[in-house]
């Protein structure tokens, strides 16, 4: 039971890895982050680039990409949208208790979304690594982007999860609400809180400046540690709402 999501395909998997509909979406941020890579391909030779002090644009354009395409599969997996829209699929859904509501979610849920965001990841892997040499990115700085990428995508997930144990899969104020806060965290942040802002972050390793304007900050530290803090506490909250949830069944 305990790796039911890597196989259980069936209504009782929130978003089981390899069902065809969670395949299909996957693969296709594959062709998207390669037509985006295409895109900004470097029209002159790299030497050009370097010796005019310019960095090529196909790190910044495909991050920054699959940070909104992560983050928002995230979201979705969370909320478990990964199912069949027709009415009928929906019938079969009403009142299934997922795997996830049904175990603790420190010891199977939580580990699901980790392995799943960085599945998510894995499959991108190659197009992330080729943007980044083409834009002489160094390894230390691709790895960091990495870890904005995967935290961002989880964060999305475990809050958009929270929602779904408050209010239900089929709640429109749960989708309004998930997705509020993911365009909160991704673009409202950049106005009054850019350290904790993913995009911003990404433009800013792009730049080669850590540091955040006017300001000894270092923007990757501070993002980690809030960012951090608020997975925990989402994590906590979910399993409270978990507990919550069975004593009511019961």
């Amino acid at each position: 039971m305990k790796f039911d999501y890597l196989t259980n395909d069936t209504e009782k998997s929130l978003a089981p890895f390899f069902s065809p509909l969670m395949l299909s979406v996957s693969f296709n941020s594959i062709w998207i982050l390669g037509l985006i890579l295409l895109i900004f391909w470097p029209t002159k030779d790299l030497f050009t680039y370097f010796q005019g002090h310019k960095i090529p644009l196909n790190f910044l354009g495909v991050f920054v990409a699959a940070l909104l395409i992560n983050s928002y599969l995230g979201l979705r997996c969370g909320r478990g949208e990964m199912f069949a829209k027709d009415y009928f699929s929906r019938l079969g859904y009403e009142g299934v208790i997922t795997l996830e509501e049904e175990h603790n979610f420190f010891s199977y849920g939580l580990a699901a979304f980790i392995l799943h965001s960085i599945f998510l990841l894995l499959i991108v892997l190659p197009l992330l690594i080729v943007s980044a040499a083409v834009s002489g990115i160094s390894m230390s700085v691709f790895f960091k982007v990495l870890t904005v990428l995967f935290t961002a995508s989880l964060l999305c997930r475990l809050f958009a999860f929270l929602m779904y144990l408050v209010f239900g899969k089929w709640s429109f104020l749960g989708y309004l609400l998930s997705r509020g806060f993911l365009i909160f965290f991704l673009f409202v942040t950049a106005v009054f809180a850019s350290f904790i802002n993913p995009v911003f972050l990404i433009y800013a390793f792009y730049q080669g400046q850590e540091l955040l304007p006017r300001s000894s900050i270092n923007a990757y530290g501070y993002y980690m540690m809030i960012v951090t803090c608020v997975i925990l506490l989402l994590t906590l909250a979910n399993q409270v709402m978990i507990r919550h949830n069975k004593a009511k069944r019961k």
